[in-house]
């Protein structure tokens, strides 16, 4: 995909990114024109914001958490100084990535906060502390209802309805599957909504927490924090702050 760059003739240098790619670009006083299929546009002609050629495009900025270079750290939390709170933000650093999605933003005195949430592509991590063994299979009782030796552990919650983001019941027989999101747990009894897959008597399972559900924390000696924003209004980003601790793994 191609870049506009525009040079800053003042400072003397490459200054800024443009999601748009005209065709020509001119300035005639005041106004900025570019062209495209063809057509002429003057730019800042009214209040829609990061919107060209009829198509919305949004904005992104990314920067640098990178606070004592020589250090492990964990990436707890992010904070924003801005007047919009419909921002998303994807993190990586050399060792993992993580997410805040539109929405997850909330107010904290004036400054939008929200903790980072692991990588949904990274859900089956064994790593993390977010799968939880509930031991082999005994049986299946029908009604989308499987059976344990043991009680389902606490930390294992149903979830009020079929969305696809609560917690889910995974097997393993040479290859790890997926049975359902969960819909109700008593004692050593896990109910599915839909059963995408069939476990069998046997079969070890465990359940998968939401990834979008739980903080996170990313390790590494630097953050790369892209920022993304898909308004046409008027906005600012004052400042990106991150919550960080050292990390002692």
């Amino acid at each position: 995909m191609a870049t506009t760059i525009t040079y800053d003739e003042i400072n003397k240098g490459w200054t800024s990114f443009h999601s748009y790619e005209p065709e020509w670009m001119d300035r005639l006083g005041n106004n900025f024109y570019s062209f495209k299929n063809g057509n002429i546009y003057l730019h800042d002609s009214n209040s829609t914001r990061t919107e060209f050629y009829g198509e919305a495009y949004g904005c992104n900025v990314t920067v640098s958490a990178n606070t004592e270079p020589s250090t492990v750290k964990v990436f707890k939390a992010l904070s924003l100084e801005t007047n919009n709170p419909s921002w998303s933000a994807v993190l990586t650093t050399e060792q993992e990535a993580g997410v805040i999605s539109i929405g997850q933003f909330v107010d904290k005195e004036d400054i939008k906060y929200a903790y980072i949430r692991r990588n949904p592509a990274n859900l089956l991590d064994f790593n993390e502390l977010s799968i939880i063994g509930v031991g082999n299979l005994v049986s299946y009782n029908g009604s989308n209802q499987f059976e344990f030796t043991s009680n389902i552990p606490n930390q294992v919650f149903a979830n009020s309805s079929d969305t696809g983001q609560g917690d889910k019941l995974y097997f393993n027989n040479g290859s790890t599957l997926e049975v359902g999101v969960i819909s109700d747990v008593t004692d050593n009894i896990i109910q599915t909504y839909l059963i995408s897959n069939m476990a069998s008597a046997g079969n070890p399972c465990f359940v998968v927490k939401h990834a979008g559900a739980e903080s996170f924390g990313l390790r590494g000696y630097h953050s790369a924090i892209k920022l993304s924003n898909q308004s046409t209004a008027f906005l600012e980003l004052y400042a990106v702050n991150s919550e960080v601790m050292k990390s002692y793994m």
